[in-house]
């Protein structure tokens, strides 16, 4: 038997910031992603375990910034793993208010 180990990282929400709530928590979140994402060019994924719903301001300072930070582009990238329905519905809305402002194509 073999197993199949991930070769992108994975980053689970609830181990890296302690809610979804504020900015700060936010922007833990994006220093995460930052680093994984400079640390190799193929895909990063965001494991949702644990996370009930998100802040705008935890967004802003997350999501945002990083969408600000490496354009569309770089966004699509990211990956996600163990959402309900709701939070993917929540987090398409958001980023497609994203790209509208920066008049971007979506992700």
């Amino acid at each position: 038997m073999s197993t199949t180990v991930p070769t992108s990282p994975v980053l689970t929400v609830a181990t890296l910031t302690p809610g979804t709530l504020s900015n700060a928590d936010g922007y833990k979140l994006l220093l995460a992603l930052n680093e994984a994402m400079t640390a190799q060019p193929g895909p990063v994924t965001l494991d949702l375990t644990g996370v009930i719903g998100f802040s705008s301001s935890f967004l802003n300072s997350s999501l945002g910034a990083l969408f600000e930070e490496m354009g569309a582009a770089g966004f699509k990238r990211l990956r996600l793993s163990n959402y309900k329905p709701t939070q993917l519905q929540q987090l398409k809305d958001y980023m497609a208010d994203v790209a509208q402002t920066h008049n971007a194509e979506q992700p």
